[in-house]
């Protein structure tokens, strides 16, 4: 790749500076439009331009000016459509008080989606291709100083002029489906200058891409590999990654010498490891570089340093690295990142290998073993309304699920520093994909591909969050069409990276990907699977936050949900369903017609029915697989949030940043020990014996302990109708400790009924450890010997139950009462609130479904736990984190506790 003309790609990303030697230019801007491209920048004189605080997509920046409506709303999407033909400018005035002589003026563009133009003071200056790094220009004879500088960027979208662009064919476009209008986000084709701008003002002596990485930690000492490259009258635009043409590469055939001169002044390199703002560790390091460009490579141990750990292993412990060049003892240059110490291992797991391409999927972290639990991760805004609290808000609520890695989809981005900070903040480690998924590429330009790699690889390496690389989603990386694209990643991550797990795609190697329509405990009958890398099920999300999208009028009646005229009677409901296909529908309210009456349902039944059906999904494929463990070492559901308001879609929390039930179901398998019903299945004839089988799962880190499991089952009523209380030892760690019981026999006469079952992990203290609950049913098509047999004995389609049994139906006729005690707002600030308060039953049967709420207000929260089961007698303390979006007036935020089988309760909060 050449030194720099008009075509503005380059593999080399620059590290941000700190004071003088970094401009920020990211915010503040102004935006205009034309129909087409001028040929000359008076034309741009007339046009009317709006603000645009901060990056983010064109789409996003109209709604904030108040140009559009919002684009997640109704059916605004559309009336965004005519956008993407159009020519869009941005500029930008911004001041340098002083020009630095000797200097390089680097202007870094982190992200534009997707051909770009620019130019500076007036002057053209070159084009670009890509959305993920770049452009990266030398400005040192454009800038003045003490005046004002003006920069201009022409931005258009990737299907500008083009109406039979194929999101799933892109031909010369290095951009994925999933932000091209493609399944799930087919309202929206994303294009803008998304990511930060910045000035970086380089001295004649600097430094570039650092990168600190641990080789081993062994008796409290830990080994640090560290390389830099070091420059002298030269940036990197100056260097070439490798020559794109020419039968071979150079070589110094004629005899000439490469440069090996070396720098005639005292160079010197220290590196600070600061902690809390004090400096923990210091080293000095003397290099000898030659003129020109050259690496520092060394090796040096740290005593008894802070360890990163993920979620549920440790604390996530990590440092502040500040590296400083100096040049005759003076500073000349001086970079910043994080960077957390720990090491990462893969080793095989204990199952038999049964394919040519077999990883080693037990992750070890600083020497643990540990059942990963993850979950998928999108984009957190659909439009690139990427604000770092957004970034906070769901890395923050993920840790409070349980969750340790986010495989970043290789549909979505790759992903910002704010995610990247979150999640080293919270302990949530990353499997990052290259934006490849589900095609082939033979037409993408190498040199944009490249491009993209080499800055993210350089860009992300030094975060310790960070610990897999993955060419893509659900591709074929042996494809002819695809063998160029693989080869520009793995080739680049072999040089520039070869510290971390690269997979070629996924699934491959031993990961599967599964999407049956099944009873949930058919999943522990994958028993030789090593890594089950996505699954899940479609739920109906939070009706409240539908109701801010879709009008009213749609949501009364939504039968008939995949007939043909539904769409035309429901255009908006319809626009914002995520994969609306008649083989998706029909899974999802199969499930609910178990829950509830769904012949006519209103969003707020649907939405439940929805959300408990593939709760109890989550929950038994969970627990399913978990107890697998060692032959499968790690769970990553699909998905976690997704990116835009959707209706229906599978999730664990919408895209306003609400929890769905499914959320609180997985949660409750993600904690660090966990008691299950090895269950059988979840349909059963009356008359059949029903086995008790109990599974403890023990985390890492975790003591073996003596205790005993009880077990309960009740009828539909909630009358116990039969307990068995037995001793258990669980095993040190991680690990499954398994336990047999007695059966229960199901009486002949119980018919179309649920009954319950609750397990409890008890220690000798009498404390709960762990709580698990079920619902198994007795349905009459289980009575017939044909289906029973099929239904025992292969997978088969989940029954839809037109006329019962419900099971909120069977659960509220037995009314109990709860209360809420001791409320407290622990904390209130930027529009968020900590609260703590009890919830006690105080009626004579269980409390089924217990759920807390917040309403008044448009609102997110999370809470310790949510939809549980609630003895009577007793009181659980909870802990609820709500954040008030959009900055309304807080004075109405009520606090909701309700059940299926009591009365609602509500308290308005003072904030």
């Amino acid at each position: 790749m050449s030194a720099q003309n008009n075509d503005l790609e380059s593999p080399y990303y620059v590290y941000p500076r700190e004071g003088d030697q970094h401009i920020e230019l990211s915010h503040d801007w102004t935006l205009s439009s034309t129909d087409k491209p001028v040929d000359n920048l008076s034309e741009l004189k007339s046009s009317n331009w709006f603000s645009v605080n901060y990056p983010t997509s064109v789409q996003m920046a109209l709604y904030k000016a108040g140009i559009m409506g919002d684009p997640y709303a109704h059916l605004n999407s559309i009336g965004y459509e005519k956008m993407e033909q159009k020519v869009w400018y941005y500029k930008k005035h911004f001041t340098v008080s002083t020009y630095q002589k000797d200097c390089t003026y680097l202007l870094n563009f982190d992200g534009i989606d997707y051909f770009a133009r620019v130019w500076f003071n007036g002057q053209f200056i070159g084009k670009h291709s890509g959305m993920f790094g770049g452009p990266i220009i030398d400005v040192s004879h454009y800038i003045k100083s003490g005046i004002e500088n003006e920069l201009i960027v022409e931005v258009t979208s990737a299907n500008y002029g083009n109406s039979s662009y194929n999101p799933y064919a892109p031909k010369e476009v290095v951009k994925s489906w999933h932000l091209s209008g493609g399944s799930a986000m087919e309202p929206y084709f994303n294009f803008g200058l998304w990511r930060d701008i910045r000035l970086e003002i380089v001295p004649k002596y600097h430094m570039d891409r650092p990168f600190l990485f641990t080789q081993k930690i062994e008796q409290g000492k830990a080994t640090i590999g560290f390389n830099l490259e070091i420059f002298t009258e030269k940036s990197s635009l100056n260097c070439q990654l490798h020559p794109w043409k020419g039968s071979s590469l150079p070589y110094y055939y004629d005899g000439k010498l490469p440069n090996n001169a070396r720098m005639e002044e005292s160079v010197s390199v220290v590196l600070d490891l600061i902690k809390e703002g004090k400096v923990a560790y210091t080293k000095e390091f003397h290099p000898h570089p030659i003129k020109g460009r050259s690496w520092l490579e060394e090796t040096f141990t740290l005593d008894n340093p802070d360890l990163w750990y993920p979620n549920g292993l440790g604390n996530p412990d990590f440092y502040l690295a500040r590296v400083k060049l100096f040049i005759n003892g003076n500073e000349v240059d001086c970079l910043q990142f994080n960077f957390g110490i720990r090491t990462i291992e893969h080793i095989r797991s204990a199952g038999i290998r049964t394919a040519d391409r077999w990883n080693n999927w037990q992750f070890v972290v600083n020497g643990k073993k540990f059942f990963l639990k993850g979950v998928n991760w999108m984009p957190v805004d659909a439009l690139y309304d990427l604000t770092p609290d957004k970034y906070d808000w769901a890395v923050k609520m993920a840790k409070n699920l349980g969750v340790q890695l986010f495989r970043v989809w290789g549909s979505g981005l790759i992903e910002n520093n704010a995610f990247y900070d979150a999640c080293a903040k919270y302990g949530i480690m990353v499997w990052q994909e290259f934006n490849i998924a589900n095609m082939e590429t033979p037409e993408w330009p190498q040199n944009v591909l490249e491009s993209e790699v080499c800055q993210n690889i350089f860009r992300l390496r030094n975060q310790p969050a960070l610990i897999v690389w993955c060419g893509g989603n659900e591709f074929n990386p042996y494809a002819i069409g695809n063998a160029a694209s693989m080869d520009i990643i793995e080739r680049n991550l072999a040089i520039f990276d070869p510290t971390r797990l690269f997979l070629r795609t996924s699934p491959d190697d031993g990961s599967f990907h599964l999407y049956p329509d099944f009873d949930p405990a058919w999943y522990k009958r994958y028993s030789l699977v090593p890594f089950i890398a996505e699954t899940g099920i479609h739920c109906v999300t939070d009706a409240a936050d539908i109701k801010q999208v879709v009008s009213s009028k749609e949501l009364n009646d939504l039968s008939g949900m995949f007939d043909k005229s539904f769409a035309i009677s429901h255009p908006e409901f319809v626009n914002h369903f995520a994969e609306y296909d008649p083989s998706r529908v029909p899974r999802m309210l199969s499930r609910a017609s178990h829950i509830e009456d769904i012949s006519k349902p209103t969003i707020d039944i649907i939405s439940e029915a929805t959300q408990i059906g593939a709760g109890e999904f989550y929950q038994i494929m969970s627990e399913g697989i978990q107890s697998n463990y060692p032959v499968t070492t790690g769970l990553i559901p699909w998905v976690y949030k997704r990116p835009w308001p959707v209706v229906a879609a599978i999730n664990l929390v919408d895209g306003m940043g609400q929890p769905s039930a499914t959320y609180y179901f997985l949660k409750r398998t993600y904690e660090p020990i966990h008691v299950l019903l090895d269950i059988n299945r979840l349909l059963w004839a009356p008359g059949e014996a029903f086995p008790i089988s109990v599974n403890v799962l023990n985390g890492v880190d975790q003591s073996g302990f003596d205790g005993r499991i009880k077990i309960s089952i009740f009828d539909n009523g909630f009358k116990q109708v039969w307990q068995e209380t037995k001793s258990i030892y669980v095993t040190p760690g991680t690990s499954v400790t398994k336990l047999e019981m007695e059966k229960f026999e199901i009486p002949e006469t119980y018919k179309e009924k649920y009954f319950f079952i609750t397990v409890s992990l008890i220690n000798t203290s009498g404390q709960i450890i762990s709580h698990s609950e079920y619902w198994p049913r007795t349905l009459k098509i289980m009575e017939d010997p044909k289906y029973y047999a099929k239904y025992t004995t292969e997978p088969t389609d989940w029954p839809t139950l037109n006329k019962g049994p419900w099971l909120k139906y069977s659960a509220s006729m037995h009314k109990t009462a709860v209360e809420l005690l001791d409320l407290k707002v622990l904390s209130y600030e930027n529009q968020e609130a900590i609260l703590s308060f009890k919830v006690r039953n105080k009626g004579e049967v269980p409390s089924f479904m217990t759920q807390v709420d917040v309403e008044g207000v448009p609102r997110s929260f999370y809470a310790s736990d949510n939809f549980f089961w609630l003895e009577p007698g007793t009181v659980q303390e909870m802990k609820m984190t709500i954040h008030i979006r959009n900055h309304e007036p807080n004075n109405k935020v009520k606090l909701v506790l309700k059940s299926w089988n009591s009365k609602r309760w509500t308290k308005e909060i003072n904030l």
